[in-house]
C-alpha cells in the first residue's frame, strides 16, 4: 500500500497522540514548567516513527530548499531526527542525498576537538524535535555561522508556539511538521 505524504503525516500525528504526549508536570529544557511533554525522542527511536519522521522531514526540507545538502542540529535532540532524514535520502539519486552532522554543546577537548561532527555542506537544514524557545536551534545556527555556513533553514517536528521564541526574536524563519495547536484540544481533554 502506497501512502501519500499527507497519509504519512496523519499516521505520525496519531502516533504522537498515542505515544508521544506525556501528561504530567515537567520542567522543559527552557526551564519552563508544563503539564505535558512531547516525547518525540521515543517516537524516533522505534522503526515506524523513525521512518515517518525521516520521510516527512526530508520531504519538508526539500520543499523549503530543494538543494539542501546536509541535515543536523544540536546534540542530542537532533541526532536521531537527522539520522532518520539522512537514511530516508538514500532512496534519492546520489546527487540529491543529504549528509548528516551534529553540533556539540561544547568543543571536544580531545581527538580532533571539533564543535561540529559529521559532514556539513551548504545549504543546511537544522532540525530539532520540539521548539519551545528555540535556544538549542539558535545555538546550532550560531555554531554553523561561526564555521562560515550561511544558507540555513530550520525545521522541527513540533512547534510549541510559545511567545518567548528566540528564533522569532532574532528574525529567523522556522518551519515545523506540526504545531501545538493541532494537539491542543487532545491535550486539554487528557488534562481534564
Amino acid at each position: 500500500m502506497n501512502l501519500t505524504i499527507e497519509d504519512k503525516r496523519e499516521r505520525l500525528k496519531d502516533i504522537i497522540k498515542e505515544r508521544g504526549i506525556v501528561i504530567r508536570d515537567v520542567t522543559l529544557s527552557s526551564n519552563r514548567k508544563s503539564k505535558f511533554y512531547y516525547d518525540i525522542k521515543s517516537i524516533v527511536s522505534e522503526p515506524e516513527g523513525a521512518s515517518l519522521i525521516g520521510e516527512l522531514m526530508l520531504a519538508y526540507i526539500l520543499k523549503i530548499e530543494p538543494k539542501t545538502k546536509s541535515v543536523g542540529g544540536l546534540e542530542s535532540g537532533a541526532i536521531a531526527i537527522a539520522t532518520a532524514t539522512v537514511c530516508s535520502s538514500y532512496l534519492l539519486t546520489p546527487a540529491s542525498r543529504v549528509s548528516g552532522f551534529f553540533v556539540r554543546k561544547g568543543v571536544k577537548t580531545y581527538g580532533l576537538e571539533k564543535m561540529i561532527e559529521g559532514i556539513v555542506k551548504d545549504p543546511v537544514a537544522v532540525v530539532d524535535d520540539v521548539i519551545t524557545t528555540g535556544k538549542s536551534v539558535l545555538d546550532a545556527v550560531a555554531a554553523l555561522r561561526n564555521q562560515g555556513f550561511s544558507n540555513i533553514n530550520i525545521v522541527s517536528v513540533i512547534d510549541r508556539e510559545t511567545k518567548e521564541n528566540l528564533l522569532e526574536q532574532n528574525n529567523l524563519q522556522f518551519h515545523s511538521l506540526f504545531k501545538h495547536s493541532e494537539f491542543a484540544e487532545y491535550i486539554d481533554s487528557r488534562l481534564a
